[in-house]
């Protein structure tokens, strides 16, 4: 057993690793573990994801998280040249309405619904602004998006509120950072029990390998912080089978497919690069994103996002395509073998109408995409709707005493479709609760709750 004052962390998602990163910032002498029960990482919603992120889109109970996270990415992009490490740039933003697309509904809504921001959504006015010598189409859109007949569109939101990264590339750079400060990474094990002391506290905790070796070890730890996203509940049921607490997070799958347009060559330029009056005036480049309300001929939402991977190379992620019925897999890594060829057909389809080589003479559009990756990820949904940050009180536990030596267990865990927006501010103010100090931003709505019993899928 370690006899080190550790930190345990239960996953190696952007949550966990964003987590560890502050801690080890703060913190450098507490000697901290991520473990993930996968044999690699980022095989879920942190490699896959659309990497959104936003300033104000958020319910107000997490308004003053999703704020602070947004600077805190901006600060980190500038810090360490996320432009060309994790592609960070500032990110204008579309609703498309289709010319069947039910009156009064926005692609946006989804993410929107029940936020501050909703009402004001639609009433905004940027207009787009291109660099000298980049490609537009009539309509004023970027040439990436092909002309659409009969369609509306509506400028939302521009690059001093909203941004977009590629997540996989911001999680590497997480972990490699972490790791350059001593932080430890078990892959492929679980964490299968909590040891506890004589006087009922608990004083670490008992891991065992996934890969039918059996192998196992133990480590002494004085805080278990549970960031598994849609495993958070599994992890809690098997460490605490006599919890009272029902974390309400469910998953919700989607499809998403990655890929490169002839029409999307290089880089948009950002025009206001280099004027200090604007929150992106440092971005050398810019980003977009499209969100589309359901139709007759498309029964769900699409997003698509314009977005640049390291070296500020071009590519277009789409995705929307989502389920609340596909099981949980056991591992994050076997993910892969549950993607559903026809969800992928009919995301391919949207991308042709949306990104595909407009026909001459009024003929569809055809396909001339370079498909790169084919995606499947969950995302962990909770009741509130907010995330879950926080103490888990020990009489909720079930089992467990009370003690001043004993571990103390926290969650930070159900951030639904802005994991990747909320994650640095979700590091940082568990960091705060772990040193003791009062958290930067008001995270007084997102306490774990006893009360909690079902998700809001």
């Amino acid at each position: 057993m370690s006899t080190n004052d550790s930190i345990v962390i239960l996953g190696g998602g952007i949550i966990g690793l964003s987590i560890a990163y502050y801690i080890s910032q703060s913190s450098p002498n507490r000697r901290i573990y991520i473990i993930d029960s996968a044999p690699q990482l980022l095989e879920s919603a942190s490699g896959y994801a659309g990497g959104f992120l936003a300033r104000d889109w958020f319910d107000p109970r997490a308004a003053a998280l999703g704020s602070f996270s947004f600077k805190l990415h901006r600060e980190l992009a500038e810090s360490f040249d996320g432009q060309s490490r994790w592609g960070y740039a500032g990110s204008h933003v579309y609703s498309l309405s289709l010319d069947d697309a039910p009156a009064g509904v926005r692609g946006e809504d989804w993410l929107l619904a029940g936020t501050s921001r909703a009402e004001a959504v639609g009433r905004r006015a940027y207009g787009h602004v291109n660099a000298p010598g980049e490609q537009v189409n009539q309509d004023g859109t970027p040439a990436w998006i092909a002309p659409q007949e009969k369609a509306s569109w509506n400028v939302i939101a521009n690059a001093e509120d909203c941004a977009q990264v590629e997540p996989r590339r911001l999680c590497e750079f997480l972990l490699d950072e972490g790791k350059k400060r001593g932080v430890e990474v078990l892959l492929g094990t679980k964490t299968t029990a909590v040891i506890k002391s004589r006087n009922g506290g608990i004083s670490g905790v008992k891991l065992e390998s996934t890969d039918g070796s059996k192998t196992s070890k133990t480590i002494q730890c004085t805080d278990i912080i549970v960031a598994s996203g849609c495993w958070a509940p599994r992890v809690i049921d098997t460490l605490f089978p006599k919890n009272r607490i029902n974390l309400g997070i469910d998953p919700l799958a989607g499809h998403s497919l990655l890929f490169k347009t002839p029409r999307y060559p290089t880089a948009f330029r950002n025009i206001e690069h280099g004027n200090s009056g604007k929150y992106h005036g440092k971005d050398k480049h810019t980003a977009y994103a499209i969100y589309c309300p359901p139709t007759e001929s498309q029964p769900y939402s699409p997003e698509a996002y314009a977005r640049l991977n390291i070296n500020s190379e071009p590519e277009i992620w789409i995705g929307g395509l989502n389920s609340s019925t596909m099981p949980l897999p056991e591992l994050a890594t076997m993910t892969k073998d549950q993607i559903d060829p026809e969800s992928i057909s009919e995301l391919r389809n949207t991308a042709i109408r949306l990104c595909g080589l407009v026909g001459a003479d009024g003929e569809p559009t055809r396909d001339d995409l370079e498909i790169l990756k084919e995606g499947l990820c969950f995302r962990p949904i909770s009741k509130s709707g907010v995330p879950i940050i926080g103490r888990v009180p020990s009489r909720d536990l079930g089992g467990v005493e009370d003690s001043a030596s004993g571990a103390k267990v926290w969650i930070a865990g159900g951030h639904g479709p802005w994991g990747i927006s909320m994650a640095l501010g979700t590091g940082v103010v568990m960091s705060d609760l772990l040193s003791g100090r009062e958290p930067r931003v008001d995270i007084s709505a997102l306490r774990v709750s006893s009360t909690t019993r079902t998700s809001k899928l």
